[in-house]
């Protein structure tokens, strides 16, 4: 019985050794392109063509929306705080950008404006 453990004890060190000293050779790939047709589709066509336009109802759907990157997308801002600036008179506005990680975002304008309370800003 005490070989048994013995036996088990080793082997599990030995390939515990062996995967930790072996080297992995695989890599991600990351597809990049320029244009509409190298984004993902979004949304997909559930019309389907009736008999006499299609070969038995075999058609390929097709895309209606590409997909846009996160960093041209319009975010909401709501209005942080407010004040006015000594050295230029302006009223600055300060909002947060609704999306996780990005940063506030400021805007000036003349003191006798309010702030709007909300707006469509543009992601860093």
């Amino acid at each position: 019985m005490k070989n048994y453990v013995t036996l088990i004890q080793f082997t599990i060190i030995s390939i515990m050794w062996v995967a930790t000293n072996m080297s992995v050779h695989a890599a991600g790939r990351t597809y990049e392109g320029s244009g509409e047709s190298t984004a993902h589709c979004s949304l997909w066509s559930s019309e389907r063509l009736r008999w006499p336009q299609t070969s038995v109802g075999r058609e390929k759907q097709e895309c209606r929306r590409r997909a846009v990157r996160p960093t041209e997308g319009v975010i909401q801002c709501r209005l942080r705080t407010s004040y006015i600036d000594q050295e230029t008179g302006e009223r600055m506005c300060i909002y947060q950008r609704g999306a996780t990680g990005q940063g506030d975002m400021t805007t000036s304008m003349s003191k006798e404006f309010s702030c709007e309370r909300s707006i469509s800003c543009n992601q860093e």
